[in-house]
C-alpha cells in the first residue's frame, strides 16, 4: 500500500524492539527469531511456515481519494491505523505458543508458525473468520489478504524471504 492510498502517510516506525503504532515486535526481532527457527528446523526436521496478513481498503478509488480534504484524509488515516492496531492485537491474542509475528510493512504483518503449509492455510482461515466480523463495523471499509509459504530445507532464508516479499508486494 502506498501512502497515496489514504492521501497521507500511515505511521510505520519502530524503536528496534516494537512498532510504534501497533506494539507488534519490530522486523529485526522477527527475522532474528526466524533465523533461529530455520536453524532448529534443519536440525529437527520440523516444518515452519509464514502467513502474511495484509490490510487493504475495499473498493479503492484513487480519484475519490485525491478529492478528500486534508481533514477527511486525516480521519481516514486514523481509522486505518486503528484497524492496523486491532489487527495486531487479534494476531497477538490468537496465535499459538511458539509462533511469532511482526509488522513488516506499512499495512501488514508476517506470522511465523511452527507447522506445515496445511496448518498455515488453516491459521489464515481462522484469522480471516476472526477479522471479518470486526471489519464490518469499521468506518473505513477494509479487507484482509493472506498468503502462505512453507520453508523448504533446500532454500536459503534470504531467498525464502525474497520470495515471500514478492508475493506480498505483488498483490
Amino acid at each position: 500500500m502506498s501512502s497515496n492510498l489514504v492521501h497521507g502517510a500511515i505511521e510505520f516506525s519502530n524503536n528496534g524492539v516494537l512498532d510504534s503504532l501497533t506494539g507488534a515486535p519490530a522486523p529485526k526481532t522477527f527475522f532474528d527469531n526466524l533465523a533461529r527457527e530455520i536453524s532448529q528446523s534443519r536440525r529437527r526436521t520440523k516444518p515452519i511456515a509464514i502467513v502474511t496478513i495484509k490490510l487493504l481498503p475495499k473498493n479503492y478509488d484513487a480519484k475519490k481519494i485525491k478529492k478528500l480534504t486534508t481533514q477527511q484524509a486525516s480521519q481516514r488515516n486514523l481509522e486505518f491505523e486503528k484497524l492496523l492496531a486491532l489487527l495486531s492485537n487479534k494476531i497477538k491474542n490468537n496465535m499459538r505458543g511458539g509462533d511469532f509475528y511482526s509488522r513488516v510493512a506499512e499495512n501488514g504483518f508476517w506470522l511465523c508458525l511452527q507447522g506445515d503449509l496445511s496448518q498455515a492455510i488453516i491459521t489464515a482461515k481462522r484469522f480471516e473468520d476472526i477479522l471479518s466480523e470486526k471489519f464490518k463495523t469499521s468506518n473505513v471499509k477494509a479487507h484482509v489478504e493472506f498468503s502462505t509459504s512453507e520453508w523448504n530445507r533446500d532454500l536459503d532464508m534470504n531467498k525464502w524471504i525474497a520470495e515471500i516479499d514478492r508475493q506480498y508486494f505483488a498483490s
